[in-house]
């Protein structure tokens, strides 16, 4: 293939590259308004509007064969909107006299096969179960303990979690994890996202949850959660995870995976993002790949 023939083979799967991803970039996720006022404390803090959060976590993994199951948490530091930053001045988030948010989480996933093998760098593997659940910590008294796979010891939640206050449950949609070519870990899933609105029950886009997500809210106390999340209401019922790290937050041990300072963001919205980017996306990768074959 000559010289002028691969470069505008590589244009046109750059172009192909821009105009999937251009959808994305203009269509940032939609707003929503958090009233911390709902929380049973004197909070100076008012409703406010974001569109993102952003957080850390921490999960250890028990593997057997191509699965690996396991549980973790995950602590949001921030709200921000159209990518920029929220200050705690506002929002109250970690603030003095104000309140932490975290979640609680299992998870199951499966190798996907024809990679490179079960927890190896450069796999994929598919999220088959996330359950989680959404806590406020308004008296920001609760505490965390990472996992390690070296001493076996798993991602706890410690301190007084006796006044946290159940938001919201959720459980998956469709996702996937892996391990980079670099080593890091990585996560993207779409789960459903349930606000408490009282003792043992929880709606999801204003329909009373059934199933597993029932079985989820049965530890909804009250229907803070419902006020908490303010705006829309009802509330989005889809939220949208991507989290990574790098190598040095990954330790193997034998059947252990711990999996630590992975930092990332959720974002809510009432439906999934339309596939033909993503298509689009995938003949620009093809593109990219026949021109390195053809070199």
């Amino acid at each position: 293939m000559k010289r002028s023939q691969i470069r505008a083979a590589a244009r046109a799967a750059v172009a192909l590259l821009a105009l999937a991803a251009a959808p994305y970039a203009l269509a940032d996720a939609p707003p929503f308004t958090i009233n911390p006022l709902a929380l049973p404390t004197a909070l100076p803090y008012g409703p406010f509007v974001a569109n993102q959060i952003s957080g850390s976590s921490s999960q250890l993994l028990q593997v057997s064969g191509d699965t690996n199951t396991g549980s973790g948490w995950l602590t949001f530091g921030s709200f921000s909107i159209g990518g920029a930053s929220i200050d705690s001045a506002t929002t109250g988030i970690g603030a003095v006299g104000g309140y932490r948010l975290y979640v609680t989480f299992e998870l199951t996933n499966v190798y996907r096969e024809g990679g490179t093998g079960n927890n190896t760098a450069g796999s994929f593997n598919d999220l088959t179960q996330l359950d989680f659940k959404f806590y406020a910590d308004p008296g920001l008294n609760t505490t965390f303990s990472q996992a390690d796979a070296n001493t076996n010891t798993q991602a706890t939640v410690n301190g007084n979690t006796g006044d946290d206050i159940l938001l919201a449950v959720g459980n998956l949609v469709d996702g996937i994890t892996g391990l980079n070519e670099e080593g890091g870990a990585t996560l993207n899933a779409t789960q459903n996202f349930a606000v408490c609105t009282g003792a043992g029950t929880a709606t999801l886009g204003g329909v009373p949850v059934a199933g597993g997500l029932a079985a989820l809210a049965t530890d909804c106390d009250n229907a803070i959660g419902s006020a908490f999340f303010a705006e829309p209401n009802p509330f989005y019922s889809l939220a949208f995870d991507a989290f990574n790290n790098t190598s040095q937050g990954v330790v193997i041990n034998g059947n252990l995976v711990s999996i630590n300072n992975a930092s990332g963001t959720v974002d809510f919205n009432g439906q999934v993002p339309e596939p033909g980017t993503l298509a689009l996306l995938g003949l620009g990768l093809a593109g990219l790949s026949m021109t390195r074959r053809r070199r």
